[in-house]
C-alpha cells in the first residue's frame, strides 16, 4: 500500500511556541512570561472548544483571541499594533 499522506503536529513540535516570550515582554514589561502562557493555553482551549461546537475559525483568528484574552486576564490594555506586532512575531 502506497502512503497516501502524513501528518504530523508542526506548532509545538517543530516551531517553538514561547518563541513570543520575549516580545510579550518587550510590550509588557514583567508579564511576558505569564502572558506567553496563558495566551497559549487559550490558543489551545480555545481551537478544542470551537472545534467541538462545530464552529471553525482560522488559527490566526483562535490565536488574536487568545491573546485578547490573555491581557484583558490580567488587566493590560492590548491596543492594535501591539495586538499585530506580537501576531507578527
Amino acid at each position: 500500500m502506497a502512503i497516501a499522506a502524513v501528518v504530523f503536529d508542526a506548532y509545538g513540535t517543530l516551531f517553538d511556541v514561547q518563541s513570543v516570550a520575549a516580545a510579550t515582554e518587550a510590550a509588557f514589561p514583567g508579564h511576558g512570561t505569564v502572558i506567553t502562557q496563558l495566551w497559549r493555553l487559550k490558543q489551545l482551549e480555545y481551537t478544542w472548544l470551537r472545534s467541538l461546537m462545530g464552529r471553525y475559525e482560522d488559527f490566526a483568528r483562535v490565536t488574536a483571541d487568545a491573546l485578547a484574552h490573555a491581557c484583558a486576564a490580567l488587566g493590560l490594555p492590548l491596543d492594535e499594533a501591539a495586538s499585530r506586532a506580537l501576531m507578527d512575531r
